[in-house]
């Protein structure tokens, strides 16, 4: 796959926003990952790392608003699974096992 030096330069910039989240002990998820790239946004002055930053804070806030209710369901999902062993019978005795 060929990525472009933009691409390459957006992929890196997300990476450092990570790490600055680390450094200050914060939540690692798509909004505080946001928050992060518009401040570094904010205040860089070279034109190439700006763009970069706003196309990574764009495709970031896609991945926040596809992700909008996705929260609820997954944990109704984990909520049903962890019921699933108490109603389905999943001991199988000494004859039950084909061989």
């Amino acid at each position: 796959m060929h990525r472009t030096r933009c691409e390459k330069l957006k992929d890196d910039l997300i990476g450092e926003a990570v790490l600055l989240i680390l450094k200050d002990n914060g939540p690692i998820n798509f909004k505080s990952l946001a928050v992060k790239l518009k401040i570094m946004a904010s205040t860089e002055r070279d034109v190439e790392r700006r763009s970069a930053l706003s196309s990574a804070v764009a495709e970031v806030e896609q991945k926040v608003k596809s992700s909008g209710g996705m929260h609820s369901d997954v944990r109704k999902n984990c909520h049903i699974n962890s019921m699933h062993h108490l109603m389905v019978n999943t001991t199988q005795h000494k004859y039950d096992k084909k061989h």
